[in-house]
């Protein structure tokens, strides 16, 4: 995902280069320029392991810095995002290789569709807010799988796919649902279950009355 000064949500939080800060609800936290082009940098290759040297070349360029400072940025952006390094959630620590941005990335009009999608099942099933919002939420994830699919970030297309597959399961669309999100769970490798992926597997038990292949 190409991202410059254009806002994203990373999570539950709204990420806005050009002012150099991140919200979450009424808190706000304003970065170090570096720490935002690192930021950037990280949300642009989310889910990919992007080397310690990548970073530097890409943030400080020709500048001579050592690693330490590189490690200062990534503890910054910890701290602004309420995140941990041994049970992280957004930045995660590959041990002498670099870093990986673990969390959901996606654009202000995509992150409407998801921001709909964590109470559409209440909306179908309590007909609150009617089929428009649920309209917009489906839009919003059908349109991340996509973009997911095209940057080749897989956890991003899992997220999306099944919250979207919940979505469509609370309307009784379960044979949509199965076929949606079965073959994104298929792509990954035995013995690498991770939260997200435990989670569609979680579904699809659930819709297949506990076979998941």
């Amino acid at each position: 995902m190409a991202l410059s000064s254009d806002r994203f949500r990373l999570g539950d939080w709204l990420v806005d280069p050009s002012l150099s800060r991140v919200t979450n609800g009424a808190d706000t936290v304003h970065l170090e320029p570096r720490a935002m082009e690192v930021l950037v940098y990280l949300a642009g290759r989310a889910d990919e392991l992007v080397s310690k040297q990548d970073l530097i070349d890409h943030v400080w360029q020709a500048e001579a810095v050592a690693h330490g400072s590189l490690t200062g940025i990534i503890a910054q952006l910890r701290s602004a995002l309420c995140d941990d390094s041994k049970y992280c959630k957004f930045i995660e620590t590959i041990h002498t290789k670099g870093y990986r941005l673990i969390a959901d990335v996606v654009t202000e009009p995509i992150a409407l569709g998801l921001r709909e999608s964590r109470t559409a099942g209440d909306r179908a099933a309590g007909l609150v807010g009617g089929m428009e919002d649920i309209a917009k939420a489906e839009a919003g994830l059908l349109q991340t799988i996509e973009v997911a699919k095209v940057q080749g970030t897989r956890y991003t297309e899992l997220r999306a796919a099944t919250r979207l597959a919940g979505l469509w399961r609370d309307q009784n669309r379960i044979e949509e649902a199965r076929a949606l999100l079965q073959p994104i769970v298929s792509r990954f490798s035995k013995g690498t279950d991770t939260l997200p992926l435990l989670e569609a597997k979680g579904l699809l038990w659930d819709m297949t009355g506990g076979s998941v292949e």
